[in-house]
């Protein structure tokens, strides 16, 4: 089970992560170190060859800080979303509904398999992928007894 406690009476949650994401992001920032190993070696104008290692560097340190970065707090009054340097935070008191999706588009989630956020103040919500989900979505009703489990969904009443 990923869920482990954390301090401050929060439950974490790690994103699940398709392989195939997982592997292309892997593959990237090997690539990142590689280029930057090989500017380094090849010589060339030092400020240069310098510059672009360090940008590789820095490309790829990101990439992994977004992929063991990605993680899903939940606090007795609000969700906080981490995805490397982003934070999101989603008073529970303001969620409307969550529902799963396969929805592609960006968000702080690793996986397709991922729950759709709906709250106010929000046109679109927050996508994320907690593993394991049953037990995410048992937590995330607990302290929110506006939420009314529907199925693999949470409504508001």
């Amino acid at each position: 089970m990923n869920a482990v406690a954390a301090p401050s009476a929060a439950t974490v949650y790690r994103s699940k992560t398709d392989w195939w994401l997982g592997a292309v992001l892997w593959v990237a920032i090997l690539a990142m170190v590689a280029s930057a190993g090989s500017l380094w070696v090849a010589g060339g104008s030092p400020a240069l060859s310098l510059g672009s290692a360090a940008l590789f560097l820095a490309m790829a340190a990101f990439m992994v800080w977004i992929l063991r970065g990605t993680r899903y707090e939940l606090y007795p009054d609000r969700l906080l979303v981490r995805s490397g340097p982003f934070r999101w935070t989603v008073p529970l008191a303001t969620i409307e509904e969550v529902h799963p999706t396969r929805n592609p588009l960006s968000s702080p989630a690793l996986s397709l398999d991922r729950l759709q956020v709906s709250y106010r103040g929000s046109r679109v919500g927050i996508m994320i992928s907690p593993e394991p989900r049953g037990a995410f979505l048992q937590d995330f009703a607990a302290p929110a007894p506006h939420l009314e489990p529907l199925g693999d969904r949470l409504i508001a009443r």
